[in-house]
């Protein structure tokens, strides 16, 4: 026994609203969705064909956000970097007696390893001979004279920071290298805000599938109006939902209180500056901007300036340490003809020995910089408009495919809708 005659009329109605609600959180999401994916282009052939007219690939799709990674790493990125936080002010915060002082047992081992491959491979016979208590001698004068020398490379690394690491183009390439790290990225921070213009949308597209259905009753007895009403209500609602959606999200961009303060009127993102600004600097500390980051970025530079920089610095301190180390020994001719290739035998185990430590360093460094503290603290102070210019930019420059999607689904979905009412019965 199918449904009674009477109940289906009454279904077919009640089916607008429902069906506007459903249709509204769906062209919301899937709009959304193409702002993100996929990753890498999809069509045919593999290669995208953009007209400039149109800004968009014609022969298939890939997400807003991956094909506009490198517009979009540079916006967000110049928003951050270099105006709110510095490369210098980082590196100002290394102490390197404090450096020396948290690693004692670290820099002590690494000196005496260095000590002792230098002197068994060009003075054996001399070590051998050296009583325990002259090793440990020689080894807390190397010791006082590396403080010394780390000192002065701090100095001059400060000096030319600028010359050696750009941190806001290591951020930039990071992000351009892989987008999908800048999706997930955006995805992560503004993750209430997809949500809330998902919900948002889906309560309108019901308020107006219940203004819709009034029409529907109205204009239902007139020919042929079903195939007009119903596709140009879609219209209006799937543009209308995610023009609001996307105006809550962002505007106002200032707080207007009312009722005494109790009531915030501001934009959902703007709302929760603080936790997002949080969010973001994890984020981007986590994947882009850390010690370890920063010393990939140097050895991998396009610039092999920064990397000779780097070792033409730390070559001359190496150097004036071991002079120091050798002292008037140097005058005696055995020693003294050994002094050149000393010093790039210093280099290269010392070198060596850092790179087993350099998880321990890069700790160090990471605790000591506060990257992550500094940037979400002025991140959750800069003035709204700042703010919201980090993450806005991703939807405004192409948010009317947001709107045109939610119209052109609308009139499909309208279109299908009056047609189903027609042969339902």
């Amino acid at each position: 026994a199918g449904l009674p005659a009477g109940l289906i009329p009454l279904i077919k109605l009640l089916s607008v609203p429902v069906v506007c609600l459903l249709f509204t959180w769906f062209h919301v999401w899937l709009a959304l969705q193409m702002m993100f994916f996929p990753i890498d282009f999809w069509g045919i052939p593999s290669r995208p064909i953009v007209p400039k007219c149109l800004g968009l690939p014609i022969n298939g799709w890939q997400g807003i956000v991956p094909r506009k990674a490198g517009i979009m790493a540079r916006r967000a990125c110049e928003q951050m970097i270099g105006n709110i936080v510095t490369i210098e002010e980082f590196f100002d915060r290394i102490n390197p007696d404090d450096f020396f002082a948290q690693l004692a047992q670290l820099m002590n081992d690494l000196v005496s390893k260095v000590i002792e491959q230098i002197m068994q491979e060009h003075f054996p016979s001399v070590w051998k001979a050296l009583p325990g208590t002259v090793q440990e001698e020689l080894n807390l004068k190397v010791l006082e004279d590396t403080k010394q020398s780390f000192r002065d490379t701090m100095l001059e690394f400060r000096t030319n920071m600028n010359s050696i690491i750009d941190l806001k183009e290591m951020a930039i390439d990071a992000f351009v290298a892989n987008p999908r790290m800048m999706v997930d990225m955006f995805r992560d921070v503004a993750l209430n805000e997809l949500q809330f213009i998902q919900r948002v949308a889906a309560f309108m597209g019901f308020l107006l599938g219940v203004v819709q259905l009034g029409l529907y009753l109205l204009l239902q007895d007139r020919a042929g109006m079903d195939y007009i009403m119903l596709p140009l209500s879609g219209l209006i609602i799937g543009y209308f939902t995610n023009w609001l959606a996307l105006k809550m999200t962002f505007r106002p961009v200032w707080p207007y209180k009312i009722c005494c303060g109790r009531v915030n009127i501001q934009g959902v993102f703007l709302k929760r500056q603080k936790e997002a600004s949080h969010k973001l600097a994890e984020l981007i500390c986590k994947n882009v901007v850390d010690a370890h980051a920063m010393a990939e970025y140097l050895l991998k530079s396009p610039s092999s300036t920064s990397v000779d920089k780097v070792q033409e610095i730390y070559r001359k301190h190496v150097d004036r340490t071991v002079e120091r180390g050798v002292g008037l020994a140097g005058k005696i001719p055995v020693i003294g003809s050994q002094i050149a290739s000393l010093k790039k035998d210093v280099e290269r185990i010392s070198l060596s020995l850092l790179q087993e430590h350099a998880k321990t360093i890069e700790d160090y460094l990471d605790t000591n910089m506060q990257v992550e503290a500094t940037l979400s603290w002025r991140l959750s102070r800069i003035r709204p408009p700042e703010f919201e210019n980090i993450i806005h930019p991703i939807f405004q420059d192409d948010e009317w495919i947001l709107l045109l999607v939610g119209a052109v689904l609308g009139v499909v979905i309208g279109l299908l809708q009056a047609w189903l009412l027609q042969v339902i019965h």
